[in-house]
């Protein structure tokens, strides 16, 4: 997961190279190649996607008026092909350029005229365009008004800007490409020197921080930039796009980039293209809440996470210390669950793979937590929780029955949850007599609590085993609307405005809000996904309780709905 982290992180850092300073000036030559492209797609398309989601929230009109608005500004522009910005740079400067589709030049001149202000005709069919006092030059070039901030660029503009973009206009509404390879060496030099100088600027010792692990973060600090640089020498692109799409019910905004072909990146990218869980029946679609993560580590990998988490096991124990609330044979506990804790983190990862889920299942009421993951050595699992307990236990926690039975060679360790205090709504949701089972097998970990817990750890390990080769992506995740509301309405001791009619909304389905992660060849793709349903089921909520208003009911201790 850590590697997950440093991957979005790289990527993040690679799209704010997009935001230099672009200081376009001069010479464009044969030699010029791009730095970024913005890709937005055919207004249709647009247009067409605004209505989709004002139709899916209940706010159709929201969708006309948006289209109404949109037209004084689109003049004269074919509303079929895609706009295309392109910076390019000959190795010293960057040249952005716009291109137009064109449908009809004296009308986008005209509506550019209604809009800032006549322009000035310079000759050679260049319109000189001057909003705030900055020059803003345009010329018709074949099938695009092609917009310049020096005229220089106009002599020498791309004969199909559409090959840049490839397949963005299809695949976005809204989308950006960087390419960092492409980004002159002074430039980059230039990041990474201001990174590095704003983090010594900020990077102070803590009082309680002794001299070895103030050098130590400084350390992690600067293996941190070393990883962003890599993204000039081993990514080709970087992509963020944002999207409307009905053929899978939803909007949904993308991250990904492309490693370079035998950069270290593209190496750990084919050690993942094939992942397996060795846990599916701890996890289903219909699961309120749902958390997966497979993936598999190289060498360089295994020694990151290692030097992470013996970082962290050092920041753990000195805030132990520094807090003062534990000592004596309380405190060396604490110390020995951190241990095993952190060791058995390294030794998972020494494996070269990690591997586990967990999800929240609210089917018919009946709440229930499941979790699982791989290890390395399941005894120290065992072991850290009995010193955990032993912590707890000053703390009234009921006694946990070891070795309560087996299955499937795992064993099975049960604590019961008293409810004898409970409210109706709790006993109703987990049950008169809740368990929470600990299973260990020799490289397994099982947690399950809450309604039928027994039933339902044994099930998912039966289920798991028997789903040998579940193919699973590098990351999943995703939370479910319906069953959350049902259980709000169900257990709520007042109406709700907007409860009912958001459930009335989700009745058809279409319920997620996702994040994924995925890999193909040397891509890989974050999608965070809203459903359609989920759409719906928010401009219903906010519709109802509008309309209830003050009078809606007697709940203004109540937290409102949406």
């Amino acid at each position: 997961m850590s590697k997950l982290i440093q991957r979005c992180r790289m990527a993040v850092a690679g799209l704010l190279l997009a935001a230099m300073p672009m200081v376009a000036l001069h010479a464009q030559d044969a030699e010029s190649k791009p730095v970024a492209v913005v890709s937005v797609a055919p207004l249709k398309k647009i247009l067409g996607d605004v209505q989709y989601l004002a139709d899916a929230a209940q706010q159709t009109d929201a969708g006309r008026m948006a289209a109404f608005m949109a037209a004084p500004f689109t003049g004269g522009i074919d509303k079929a092909r895609p706009i295309a910005v392109v910076v390019m740079t000959n190795g010293q400067d960057f040249a952005p350029t716009a291109y137009l589709p064109v449908e009809d030049f004296d009308k986008l001149v005209a509506t550019g005229t209604e809009q800032i202000g006549p322009p000035t005709d310079v000759g050679e069919g260049v319109k000189m365009f001057t909003p705030g006092q900055m020059p803003v030059f345009v010329k018709q070039i074949g099938q695009w008004a092609v917009v310049a901030m020096d005229q220089e660029k106009l002599a020498n503009p791309l004969a199909d800007p559409t090959a840049l973009l490839m397949t963005l206009p299809a695949d976005y509404d809204l989308a950006l490409k960087v390419f960092p390879g492409n980004i002159p060496e002074l430039y980059r030099t230039v990041f990474i020197e201001q990174l590095k100088t704003g983090i010594e600027l900020s990077l102070q010792q803590e009082p309680d921080e002794t001299d070895e692990e103030f050098a130590a973060r400084k350390e992690q600090l600067n293996n941190q930039l070393a990883d962003i640089d890599r993204i000039f020498t081993e990514l080709e692109d970087i992509t963020v796009g944002w999207n409307v799409d009905a053929t899978q019910q939803g909007t949904y905004f993308d991250i990904a980039y492309t490693a370079g072909e035998g950069s270290e990146f593209a190496k750990s990218l084919a050690l993942n293209s094939d992942l397996a869980t060795e846990f599916a029946g701890f996890t289903n679609p219909a699961s309120a809440f749902s958390f997966q993560v497979t993936e598999k580590l190289t060498d360089a990998d295994m020694q990151r996470v290692g030097k992470q988490m013996n970082d962290l096991r050092d920041q753990a124990v000195r805030q132990l210390v520094a807090d003062g609330e534990l000592d004596g044979e309380d405190l060396e506990s604490a110390k020995k669950v951190i241990d095993l804790a952190i060791d058995t983190l390294i030794e998972t990862a020494k494996t070269g793979r990690i591997d586990g889920v967990m999800s929240v299942d609210l089917a018919d009421g009946k709440g229930v937590f499941l979790a699982a993951a791989h290890v390395a050595d399941g005894q120290r699992v065992e072991d850290g929780f009995k010193e955990l307990v032993k912590l707890a236990a000053e703390d009234g926690l009921p006694p946990v029955e070891w070795n309560a039975g087996t299955h499937q060679t795992v064993r099975l360790h049960v604590l019961k949850v008293p409810m004898d205090d409970a409210p109706p709504e709790a006993k109703k949701i987990l049950g008169d007599s809740p368990e929470v089972v600990l299973g260990v097998g020799e490289k397994s970990v099982y947690i399950v609590g809450g309604y039928d817990a027994m039933a339902r750890i044994k099930k998912g390990i039966d289920d798991s085993m028997a789903a040998t080769d579940a193919k699973s992506s590098i990351f999943a995740m995703h939370l479910a609307a319906l069953p959350i509301l049902k259980m709000t309405k169900e257990n709520s001791p007042r109406p709700m405005p907007g409860v009912d009619e958001a459930i009335e909304a989700l009745s058809g389905g279409n319920d997620k809000f996702i994040v994924s992660g995925d890999i193909t060849d040397r891509v890989v793709r974050i999608r965070i996904m809203m459903q359609e349903g989920l759409i719906k089921a928010i401009g219903a909520g906010v519709a109802a309780a509008n309309a209830a208003g003050p009078a809606g009911g007697d709940f203004e201790d109540d937290a409102p709905a949406f």
